[in-house]
């Protein structure tokens, strides 16, 4: 074999190395991160969803009918419109719409979680399934914060300050459940998309 062989050979050899590589098994733990990380991203979004509905209704509120926005709360105090009175009445449509949007977002919420903490089990990890107890027990405050705010808006006129007071504690609960979660997703691997 000649010298000038040489290089093309290493060049060979490098590129089969790299091929049998690209087409290797996953690691063991590949399976596990991956359920993981597309439940727990799922939640990850579901929970960016709530809020965002929330914080959406409370800017309502806020704008229409001069309440101002408590402080917990992401949403910047928007200005009042002119003429607008605190005392009127929430509409019942956008009430409606808002609580039903905000009920569908805590289900898939829950949904994801449930899977997680399935996987969780049958893969005997402990830890995980302590953390997502924390992320459950915040998410039950959000569910029964949901339906104090779904009852109030059952009501025939829907009070504005109350609305608003009901839906921040409905965002507290899942500011302190998301971030629970996002501990837990961190935990088995993932890094928490924005």
């Amino acid at each position: 074999m000649h010298r000038a062989h040489l290089p093309l050979i290493a060049v060979i050899a490098i590129s089969v190395v790299q091929a049998a590589t690209a087409f290797a098994a996953p690691d063991a733990g590949a399976k596990a991160r991956g359920a993981y990380g597309f439940y727990g991203q799922s939640a990850h979004h579901s929970f960016t969803s709530a809020r965002a509905h929330v914080d959406t209704y409370q800017r309502y509120l806020s704008e229409t009918h001069g309440i101002a926005v408590p402080t917990s709360g992401r949403v910047e105090p928007a200005v009042v419109s002119a003429g607008v009175a605190a005392s009127e009445t929430v509409d019942p449509e956008i009430a409606r719409e808002a609580s039903d949007a905000i009920a569908d977002d805590i289900g898939r919420i829950q949904r994801h979680v449930d899977r997680m903490q399935a996987r969780a089990t049958s893969l005997g990890d402990d830890a995980t399934l302590a953390k997502l107890a924390d992320v459950e027990k915040q998410l039950g405050v959000a569910r029964r914060a949901h339906a104090a705010l779904h009852e109030h808006h059952a009501g025939e006129a829907i009070s504005p300050a109350e609305a608003m007071k009901l839906a921040d504690q409905v965002n507290a609960a899942l500011r302190a459940a998301h971030a629970e979660h996002d501990e837990v997703i961190t935990r088995v691997g993932t890094t928490p998309n924005p």
